[in-house]
């Protein structure tokens, strides 16, 4: 039966966030999961959420599309509450590729304008800005270092009088580094008329985010990672001075500022939701709409937010045993991690790599290889056992990959 995740913990501390949180999430009957940084297991309630959709779907059609028109209301409510953002500036999407297309082609460029984005970018956060090159935009890659560090001295040289937007990755995809989106924008903005876009996959739901407080423009970001949601669901945030600035794409019946199938209608809605275009992915939609509940009961939204000193905690919990045994932890510098930890040994490889994930899967421990290194994905919601089982197990591989 699934757990009941009507009832708050009952304090905020890190360890009782986790511990309520773990309640909640099947797939620790099982398995030690730590791989939020390619797709989460889905907790209870949102399973039962999106079960209790398709039965409606299957047993009374379209008899139970107000009801699921409020859980889109809520997931769209409760995603402005987790960025600090008003209702009328999130619009939901499918994903965030979705979202910065959206962004990338509705923007007002001119010939000659340019964007700079950083050359270690996840593909969702650079193909779009190259698509640009047919009308006449540059792109300007900015090299990264190794260490996957971004910060407004790394940006500068690439940004000039023609630049009209900043893009990047709020947490580095295969490195973890968690960029300082406030020194950022405050660089982005030094000139008006210049913009700041986030990526915000790989850090929303553990770390807080306030757009607002941070001065960022643009950001989008899907539920299937950190939030704990269904592939399918997500949000962008457009600054409510910003709206009527992008041009009006992707348009459909939804777009239309009446509830009116007339197709003579333009009248298109003044708030974020007319880039939604036509009808919604229902059964997805409603899923997330349960994983930011449940988000937001854990006080995600909250500025010194439990869910991130606890995986923050996890993170030197793993990266103090690994080291300990032998293995290389590349961690940012404490104020820029997430829950993304990379690790490496001597004479690894990436065949080594991928033999490695494969017999952590057959011990039910779940990491992904990026970069070059094996990824290690740590959420609230894991515990010291996970943590154990999965050294023990690298250790063990460790000694018999060396012994042939």
């Amino acid at each position: 039966m699934d757990a009941d995740t009507t009832c708050p913990p009952p304090e905020f501390s890190p360890a009782s966030i986790g511990e309520h949180l773990r309640r909640h999430m099947p797939v620790t009957a099982r398995w030690a999961y730590f791989d939020h940084a390619a797709v989460s297991p889905l907790p209870s309630l949102t399973r039962t959420a999106m079960q209790q959709y398709v039965d409606e779907a299957a047993e009374v059609g379209d008899v139970a599309w107000p009801a699921w028109a409020q859980k889109l209301a809520s997931a769209r409510h409760l995603s402005g509450q987790l960025v600090g953002a008003h209702v009328e500036e999130i619009a939901l999407i499918p994903n965030t590729t979705y979202g910065i297309n959206i962004v990338a082609e509705a923007f007002p460029w001119r010939e000659g304008e340019n964007v700079v984005v950083p050359n270690n970018e996840f593909p969702s956060n650079l193909l779009p800005w190259r698509n640009l090159q047919r009308r006449g935009v540059e792109v300007r890659q900015v090299v990264v270092p190794q260490d996957g560090r971004i910060d407004a001295d790394l940006l500068r040289p690439a940004i000039d009088a023609k630049t009209r937007l900043v893009s990047l990755s709020w947490v580095g995809f295969a490195s973890g580094f968690r960029v300082d989106l406030a020194t950022i924008a405050e660089l982005v903005h030094e000139v008006p008329g210049r913009y700041l876009m986030v990526d915000a996959i790989q850090g929303l739901g553990p770390f807080r985010m306030h757009v607002h407080q941070l001065g960022i423009d643009f950001l989008a970001a899907d539920g299937h990672k950190w939030m704990l949601g269904p592939e399918g669901a997500g949000m962008l945030f457009i600054r409510r001075q910003l709206l009527d600035h992008l041009r009006p794409i992707g348009l459909g019946w939804h777009s239309l500022a009446a509830s009116s199938f007339d197709p003579q209608q333009t009248q298109l809605k003044t708030d974020a939701s007319r880039f939604e275009g036509g009808s919604h992915p229902m059964a997805t939609m409603i899923g997330w709409e349960a994983s930011l509940r449940l988000l937001l009961q854990c006080r995600a939204q909250a500025a010194d937010s439990p869910l991130s000193r606890r995986v923050l905690d996890l993170v030197d919990l793993l990266a103090d045993r690994l080291t300990s045994v032998g293995f290389r932890v590349d961690l940012p510098p404490e104020a820029h991690r997430s829950g993304i930890v990379p690790i490496d040994w001597p004479g690894t490889n990436g065949a080594v790599l991928s033999l490695a994930r494969k017999a952590l899967l057959a011990n039910d421990i779940v990491t992904s290889v990026r970069g070059g290194r094996l990824r290690i994905s740590v959420h609230a919601y894991n515990n010291s056992e996970d943590i154990a089982r999965l050294v023990e197990t690298l250790v063990d591989f460790r000694q018999r990959h060396h012994a042939t």
